[in-house]
């Protein structure tokens, strides 16, 4: 298993499509960054900024595909955006969903930086795609994943918390106690990212052992 730190300049939002998102989330203040979900030419995030963003500015930009402003808590707004990137090639999805996952994006005034994290074949064909779909990458560092200590280390924080809900909740009994649907009102998300989330993270789990 491998892992490459990527990063993307700020001039690729605007090759992707998502330049106008990235921007009305910065002039809220960015205090945190974590992406949910990703299907290769999107990703469901959840974005945590310093004031209220202008929801008809958020609803116009044609990346969005919905959003939800969940709460306000310590001065700060926390939103989740489920986005596509208009021009991205849907061949990168094919990519993505040979590695294990993307970790850790982080999003700065001068561009954005993520782990890519999989077979060296599946890092490097995921990089080729962004390549030939005019985004430029810079790889900062790649070498052995070193999150493999524990079976759980596989797993983003909220692969973690999805996956352990839906065992204390009975999911995974025989027959099952819940439904997706459960799951997903006890913590407050769409059905669909709750059924995204524990598809990673069997995967990564069943990977891990096997």
């Amino acid at each position: 298993m491998r892992e490459a730190h990527v990063t993307i300049s700020d001039s690729e939002f605007d090759t992707m499509g998502i330049a106008g998102l990235v921007l009305l989330c910065r002039e809220a203040g960015i205090r945190d960054f974590e992406e949910l979900v990703c299907h290769g030419t999107g990703a469901i995030v959840q974005v945590t900024v310093e004031t209220q963003i202008d929801g008809d500015r958020l609803s116009s930009i044609e990346c969005v595909d919905q959003w939800e402003h969940v709460e306000v808590s310590n001065d700060a707004h926390l939103y989740i955006i489920a986005f596509t990137a208009p021009d991205l090639p849907e061949t990168l999805s094919d990519k993505v969903n040979d590695l294990v996952g993307t970790c850790d994006p982080e999003v700065s005034d001068r561009g954005a930086t993520m782990s890519l994290v999989g077979s060296q074949e599946a890092i490097s064909d995921t990089i080729d795609e962004y390549e030939t779909a005019g985004i430029s990458t810079t790889l900062r560092k790649f070498g052995a994943y070193a999150g493999r200590e524990q079976p759980l280390d596989e797993l983003t924080d909220r692969q973690r918390e999805v996956i352990r809900t839906a065992y204390d909740m009975g999911y995974y009994e025989v027959p099952r106690a819940v439904t997706t649907e459960d799951i997903a009102a006890e913590l407050g998300v769409d059905p669909s990212t709750v059924a995204e989330h524990l598809q990673r993270a069997e995967r990564n789990l069943v990977s891990y052992h096997l």
